[in-house]
């Protein structure tokens, strides 16, 4: 363990498992930071010039808010794409729990990897510290929308949206909006990225001016209310799909009813 210069860290290097930063935790960190709690070094991959950072990407952002300038790392020698490939399984089972967007994410890189070319199923799986089946799923879509359809059939077994009447007759229930999926992932991530930037920016313009710390103390607090209500909305929008997705596999039962 050493200390080092946060501007000596590099975030760039294709380390980072996650499609987005969480807003909400670089914040929320941010604040634990500023009220005295200890948080564990950031973890680096040193190639004898730079430090790939391998894990710690809030903590690293919190820090960068804070304006601290050297962090503690705990660093282990090795190449970039070392770095890489030890970054696949990062976030498994501590910190922030990974999305599924995110295990597709170093599953998709790790498929890519000139050091993984060659890799198994179960191979890549261990690196990415995930099932086997999963990383099928990835590599053979087909796989993926086999069990897109066991899980959609299991889902409309379990649930109570299937009444059936004495005439035989199935209810179904009626979405408000079917066409209206809002805003793929994509740009949900892009406009999650362009926010973090903006807020990096005014960081930096703000800390000039001392007058004006009180007003951002406030914004930043909205921000991380905003923040929170964005994660919401993902929510609801990802519950929405799978109802459509439920109404339309009800749907075609209907149908097939209506023909016997």
């Amino acid at each position: 363990m050493k200390i080092v210069k946060l501007d000596e860290i590099r975030i760039d290097g294709g380390t980072q498992g996650r499609v987005v930063i969480d807003q909400s935790t670089v914040y929320k960190y941010k604040e634990d930071m500023e009220e005295g709690d200890k948080f564990p070094p950031l973890a680096t991959v040193y190639d004898g010039t730079t430090h790939w950072l391998l894990d710690g990407f809030h903590r690293y952002h919190a820090y960068r808010l804070l304006g601290q300038r050297d962090v503690e790392v705990l660093w282990k020698p090795g190449t970039q794409q070392e770095a890489q490939v030890l970054s696949f399984s990062q976030n498994a089972r501590h910190g922030l729990p990974r999305t599924n967007a995110d295990k597709r994410k170093v599953v998709e890189e790790a498929i890519a990897h000139v050091a993984l070319k060659d890799a198994t199923d179960a191979e890549i799986a261990r690196v990415c510290a995930v099932s086997k089946p999963f990383v099928a799923s990835v590599r053979n879509p087909e796989a993926k929308a086999k069990q897109q359809a066991a899980r959609e059939k299991s889902a409309a077994k379990k649930g109570n949206q299937i009444t059936e009447t004495p005439g035989n007759q199935i209810t179904t229930p009626s979405p408000s909006n079917q066409t209206d999926h809002g805003p793929d992932e994509a740009e949900i991530r892009a406009a999650e990225a362009a926010q973090l930037a903006d807020i990096e920016a005014m960081t930096k313009i703000i800390e000039a001016d001392e007058p004006a710390k009180e007003a951002f103390s406030e914004v930043k607090r909205l921000n991380i209310l905003v923040a929170n209500l964005e994660q919401r909305i993902k929510g609801l929008m990802a519950e929405k799909n799978e109802a459509i997705k439920m109404v339309k596999d009800l749907q075609k039962q209907l149908k097939k009813k209506d023909t016997k």
